[in-house]
């Protein structure tokens, strides 16, 4: 657990994206859209650790980058007639069963495809495999590229999970 908290913090200290102060704008805003209520009352609580900030400052000196190769799970791949509404219908199923999990749907013509984790390392994108293979049989891990942020939003709501299984 030690060893996935610290993967976590120093993901989220490697979010590189524009000024210090752009920066932080971004991070409060994020907080403050994830703290909001949906329409079925979740709300994710976002726990930042100290000195977090100042790393992601740090990194953000040295470094323009914004992003990183990584790993996705596909758990929804067609191209039949309707393969657009169900993958959205698959979207919003899983982003309401695993909302600590970032999901996408994108169109790579002709397939519709729904891919979920921000994986850093074909490991973690195993063992994301591993939770879902029950629900969705038919998944594969699928190399991307993905954005700090998306990054550094997937470790602050596995964190967040983390804490309200210790508080339980």
């Amino acid at each position: 657990m030690r060893a996935l908290l610290s993967i976590m913090i120093t993901a989220l200290a490697l979010v590189t994206f524009g000024t210090p102060e752009a920066q932080a704008q971004r991070i409060e805003n994020k907080r403050s859209e994830l703290s909001s209520r949906t329409m079925d009352g979740a709300m994710v609580r976002v726990v930042e650790s100290e000195g977090v900030s100042s790393a992601v400052s740090d990194i953000e000196a040295k470094t323009r980058r914004k992003e990183v190769e990584g790993y996705r799970i596909v758990i929804f791949s067609d191209n039949g007639q309707y393969a657009g509404d169900t993958a959205k219908s698959l979207l919003e199923t899983f982003k309401k069963n695993h909302p600590h999990i970032n999901a996408y749907m994108v169109y790579e013509s002709p397939y519709f495809k729904v891919s979920v984790g921000d994986c850093l390392t074909l490991e973690e994108a195993s063992t994301l495999m591993q939770q879902l293979v029950g629900e969705y049989p038919e998944l594969f891990p699928k190399r991307e590229v993905i954005k700090y942020r998306d990054l550094a939003n997937t470790r602050a709501k596995v964190i967040e999970v983390a804490d309200s299984l210790q508080n339980e």
